[in-house]
């Protein structure tokens, strides 16, 4: 049993596909387990008579694919009712928190086991050793796998050093087929698909879990092949009627040739879908001609998700965007000359050492960008979130940052105080009232 569990204000205006659930359940499907699964951003009232009725006697675990922040208190919540009502049932964490503070997630007395990094391979591994399996593995190694030893301290085995490289064809898309059209974001009608065209990043940002998640990984960035990546889109569109397919890669355009290869490829089939892009740095499309942007949107691309990050070229260089603001203002107005794809612009406040000039820098860029491009779509600013293994990280308990002590402050991670102080603070309230075209005071 694989289950989804809430999320915070932005789950209501965005539920994307959960591949996590999906991903991780390959593996074990493979191997012969029956797999359900219970997404309760769509079910957040009736989550508990859905659950009942789903499991069973022959229930040998139920996994939860846990963020960190909101998803955490949704999480615990499942897990202590599932303590409660059938305490015979192991419990096992995945999905991002656990890639990097899986043993403090058995601090927690509802949850037996937490499996740091990709998924697939170590769950069916322990739903093998679960189930009494011939030639099962022991629990300490199984890759990723933390687990209570016979003391009862949490032992962690080692992760696998590559990528899960995935078929399109084996994704469990069939245990969504009820509720395939609840997926999308607010605004949107349109049958939306998530897959990637990639595995990892090559970049560095200091702020980002990325360079942390993929440090072990001998390779940081594998992009699948045109072929593949078009195959995928025409598996969904064709068997489960997608109308409109998002990239959700850590970062599409690293390569620029390759999502050209892609774009080539569905029109050599001519293949009529939407097309949508979460992951761009400003100094890729820096490279970009508009050459390139016109054959995006003639082939269905309307939104491009972009990191401006910040109006401040001290935070810029902290975090390592390999950009200027004047690089940000250029690429803004190149998009502007290509209204048929929104520009959504993300941004991050409280930083170590920002200050009011740097925040008040980042305001003034922002009122820029809708000045010079009246579509763009400027995201409210996210609040800097430490994240172990990040290079922020140290920086930021040096600047005074408390690290979480357990799960339900680890909830509460990102909305803390920013470290900036009280002035920036001030300033940081006023960049949290932007929205798309709207004059900040």
């Amino acid at each position: 049993m694989l289950i989804y569990p809430k999320f915070g204000f932005s789950g209501s205006l965005v539920s994307h596909m959960p591949l996590g659930p999906l991903y991780a359940s390959i593996d074990a499907i493979k191997a012969g387990f029956e797999i359900d699964f219970l997404d309760v951003r769509l079910n957040p009232d009736s989550w508990r008579e859905r659950l009942s009725s789903m499991i069973g006697a022959d229930t040998l675990l139920v996994g939860i694919s846990v963020w960190t922040g909101a998803p955490i208190l949704s999480a615990l919540e499942i897990s202590r009712w599932l303590k409660q009502k059938h305490p015979g049932v192991p419990v096992v964490w995945g999905g991002p928190h656990a890639a990097f503070d899986a043993t403090d997630i058995l601090s927690e007395p509802s949850v037996e086991y937490a499996i740091s990094g990709y998924g697939s391979v170590p769950l069916a591994e322990l739903a093998k050793t679960l189930s009494g399996a011939e030639g099962a593995l022991p629990l300490g190694e199984i890759p990723g796998l933390v687990y209570r030893g016979a003391d009862g301290v949490p032992r962690e085995v080692a992760k696998s050093p590559e990528f899960e490289r995935t078929d399109y064809r084996d994704i469990p898309y069939d245990l969504l087929a009820r509720d395939l059209d609840r997926y999308g974001q607010l605004g949107r009608a349109r049958r939306i698909f998530s897959l990637y065209s990639a595995m990892g990043c090559p970049y560095q940002c200091s702020f980002c879990s990325s360079p942390a998640q993929y440090r072990p990984m001998k390779k940081k960035y594998i992009p699948y092949t045109a072929a593949d990546v078009v195959d995928h889109i025409q598996h969904a569109k064709e068997k489960y009627g997608a109308e409109y397919i998002y990239f959700i890669d850590d970062d599409s355009f690293v390569k620029l040739d390759h999502v050209e290869a892609i774009i080539d490829e569905i029109n050599r089939r001519g293949i009529k879908i939407g097309l949508g892009f979460r992951g761009a740095r400003i100094s890729e499309i820096k490279r970009m001609s508009d050459e390139f942007l016109t054959k995006l949107a003639r082939a269905g691309t309307d939104i491009m998700h972009i990191g401006a990050e910040s109006g401040s070229q001290k935070i810029l260089n902290l975090i390592r965007k390999n950009c200027t603001v004047q690089d940000i203002i250029d690429v803004n107005r190149k998009m502007a000359r290509h209204p048929e794809i929104s520009a959504a612009y993300n941004w991050i406040v409280g930083l170590p050492g920002e200050t009011l000039e740097d925040l008040r820098a980042t305001q003034q860029l922002m009122l820029q960008v809708v000045e010079d491009n009246p579509r763009a779509i400027l995201f409210i600013p996210n609040k800097f979130r430490p994240l172990p293994g990040t290079e922020l990280y140290e920086l930021a308990l040096r600047h005074g940052y408390k690290r979480p002590q357990n799960l339900e402050e680890w909830a509460q991670h990102g909305r803390a105080r920013l470290h900036a102080g009280g002035e920036a603070a001030d300033a940081h309230r006023q960049l949290v009232g932007a929205r798309r075209g709207v004059s900040l005071p």
